[in-house]
């Protein structure tokens, strides 16, 4: 295995098709904590439209973490993709 770390440029956006469900909520804390370290106040969570389960487990991670302002299905005045959760930080 290698060590070697590798720094990743900051971005507002979590795609979470190649992750298993039980890995969501460590990711998306992750997540949220590197959103917070770059200054993105607004981001996404990719999980597809499947049966519902990413979404639902990213619906619960961000309804109980303390830096989530608020969330919505689907992008900014865009409710109808359904593939997706924008959320809003805590400034």
């Amino acid at each position: 295995m290698n060590d070697e770390v590798f720094e990743i440029p900051p971005s507002n956006s979590l795609d979470l098709h190649h992750f298993k469900p039980k890995e969501v909520k460590v990711l998306i804390d992750e997540f949220i904590w590197s959103c917070q370290q770059a200054g993105i106040l607004e981001a996404e969570i990719i999980h597809g439209k499947g049966v519902g389960n990413l979404r639902e487990l990213s619906h619960a991670v961000l309804k109980k973490h303390e830096k989530v302002k608020s969330f919505q299905l689907g992008g900014a005045g865009n409710s109808q993709n359904w593939g997706k959760t924008s959320f809003v930080l805590i400034d």
